[in-house]
């Protein structure tokens, strides 16, 4: 995307300013490491600024630059449906005929080839989407009142309030359109297309930002987080046809500081909490409970429980294969409804009974980053369950029954 840029403008600081979109925010590279639609989302958006980069900078239009950005757009709404408001980036970029006719169609082509896996659970994802649509609350739960009038306008000042680079950027870039449309009707500065390209910009944020604010969620905001870097450059652009040359390349130099340092100290920090989280969940030994029954509850970071997760998202598709590689006395106990399956005790695809499986062995580990609801949960449910002991390990929480926490057994 960076290199895009610079090819359009001819100067690194423009590139380097897009170049900067993941790190704009921690939310990016956090939910980019993590195996979700986000990190394809994070490449989807580079893709249509390429393409969108393109048909801006065209001498003349054709069919292949509407074409790419469908094609970009279809990818995109495949690894997640919100990235739909994206579809307004070119909204001031192209004539009638390709806005209308040609990006859609490619759209849909693309849509269709990049979900063309998934066609046969074509009537899941059709029902899906309707609740999604048609309901208020979270996954297509609430009343079917499309949004909640009470807590809608809140979610999305909450949306805007919760990103500060997010926030200053949007607005800046309202500001800059502004003046820009003002001295345009003036005839004092020539034409700009980025500057076209930065309304599309501005409206798929704000269409992205209405969709999401039914269930407000910091990573659903991806999308639109990724398009500041690209907002950032154009408004480089815009204002250096203002400003004198000096002034305009000190201002951006501080304010290129200013991101670089905030974005280092982020980056440190980030990284440092992940070094810590894995040091200290790979750091507790699990082989001092042989004999006992080790119980994941939500959410843990055993390997076994990331894989049911997985495995469950798919229907269970899996569960045969992954339960003869994995331990057997080791069980997940979610504690709370899921997207795919709702709240239960379970060893891969079968629901077992906690009571009798919590019986047949002399002790018992449970371990997630939930204890608060799982402790209280477990001594609802197991007869006469008292917790001998109760450690943290990092983020998480490990309580047991028959055995200490150091492996250790109980004083006679």
């Amino acid at each position: 995307m960076g290199h895009a840029f610079r090819r359009v403008t001819g100067r690194l600081a423009p590139a380097l300013l897009a170049q900067s979109a993941p790190f704009l925010s921690m939310i990016i590279p956090k939910f980019g490491l993590h195996p979700k639609p986000e990190p394809f989302l994070i490449i989807a958006v580079c893709l249509l600024m390429v393409a969108a980069l393109r048909a801006a900078r065209a001498e003349a239009l054709n069919d292949r630059h509407a074409g790419w950005l469908g094609v970009a757009i279809g990818f995109g709404i495949a690894c997640k449906m919100q990235f739909l408001a994206l579809g307004l980036v070119p909204l001031f970029l192209l004539d009638r005929r390709r806005l209308f006719v040609v990006l859609p169609l490619a759209t849909v082509a693309g849509f269709l080839v990049f979900t063309s896996p998934a066609i046969p659970s074509r009537d899941i994802w059709f029902d899906w989407v309707g609740r999604m649509v048609l309901h208020s609350g979270a996954y297509g739960a609430g009343a079917a009142t499309v949004v909640d009038a009470g807590r809608y306008p809140k979610a999305i000042i909450g949306l805007f309030g919760s990103k500060l680079i997010f926030s200053i950027v949007f607005f800046a870039s309202l500001l800059s359109l502004a003046g820009y449309a003002r001295l345009r009707r003036r005839g004092l500065i020539r034409p700009e297309p980025l500057a076209r390209l930065l309304a599309g910009i501005l409206c798929a944020q704000v269409f992205l930002i209405l969709i999401i604010a039914k269930q407000a969620a910091a990573h659903y905001m991806v999308p639109a987080l990724m398009l500041t870097g690209p907002s950032l450059a154009i408004l480089w652009v815009l204002s250096g046809k203002v400003f004198p040359v000096r002034p305009h390349r000190r201002v951006w130099i501080g304010l290129g500081m200013a991101l670089g340092l905030i974005t280092v100290q982020a980056v440190w920090k980030q990284n440092t909490e992940l070094v810590r989280w894995t040091r200290d969940a790979q750091g507790f030994d699990m082989g001092r409970f042989k004999a006992c029954a080790k119980i994941d509850f939500d959410s843990s970071s055993s390997l076994a429980y990331a894989f049911l997760r997985g495995d469950l998202n798919t229907g269970g598709r899996y569960s045969a294969k992954l339960a003869s590689r994995m331990p057997t006395d080791t069980y997940a106990w979610f504690i709370n409804d899921h997207t795919w399956w709702k709240r239960g005790f379970m060893q891969w695809n079968r629901r077992l009974d906690i009571t009798e499986v919590a019986a047949s062995y002399p002790c018992l580990v449970f371990r997630g980053n939930q204890p608060y609801t799982a402790l209280p949960t477990a001594i609802q449910q197991i007869p006469g369950f008292k917790p001998d002991d109760i450690c943290e390990v990092g983020e998480e929480g490990i309580f047991t029954r028959g055995i200490k926490c150091d492996g250790s057994p109980l004083a006679k």
